[in-house]
């Protein structure tokens, strides 16, 4: 039999290794597609409240699909509202699979996670609410296999020049 002391310190060192991996994660949300089926008209939406602009953050797509999804990459519009209620929209390709179409990222059993990051080195000019959204851009719509989606940001640690703190 163990002793408690030894599950407390094992549970303690293992919740450790998970936060001290994760130390620069600012904002993570993914959010799932109902029924595994991306319709265009579902634009799912982000809200990030960014407060030090003095640092330089990486931001990153999250997609899940089924390992039957039809496409080696997909198409998203990504909208971003300022705190200023300003907008803006950008078209990025995501490549999910290599040439021979052996997907990336993680798998286990048929469900596939991939992270990429789309804006290195990135910063935000004015603190406040941020607000990002993600549309299926592709030809095929709704587009099956795709079961969430989601966004990343990291404070990379770096102070963009200029700032003064």
């Amino acid at each position: 039999m163990k002793h408690p002391w030894f599950i407390f310190t094992a549970v303690a060192l293992a919740t450790l290794a998970f936060t001290s991996c994760d130390k620069g994660r600012v904002y993570e949300k993914n959010v799932t597609i109902e029924k595994y089926i991306w319709d265009s008209k579902v634009k799912p939406e982000f809200k990030v409240e960014i407060g030090d602009t003095s640092y330089l953050y990486n931001l990153y797509v999250n997609v899940r699909h089924a390992g039957m999804y039809p496409y080696r990459n997909i198409w998203l519009l990504i909208g971003t509202q300022f705190p200023d209620s300003t907008s803006a929209s950008k078209r990025i390709e995501i490549m999910l699979a290599d040439e021979e179409g052996k997907w990336y990222g993680d798998g286990l059993g048929d469900i596939w996670d991939y992270r990429t990051l789309i804006q290195q080195n990135a910063f935000f000019n004015k603190p406040g609410t941020y607000v990002f959204s993600l549309e299926q851009n592709m030809r095929q719509d709704p587009l099956p296999g795709i079961m969430a989606v989601g966004i990343r940001i990291e404070n990379t640690g770096i102070r963009r020049s200029g700032s003064e703190k």
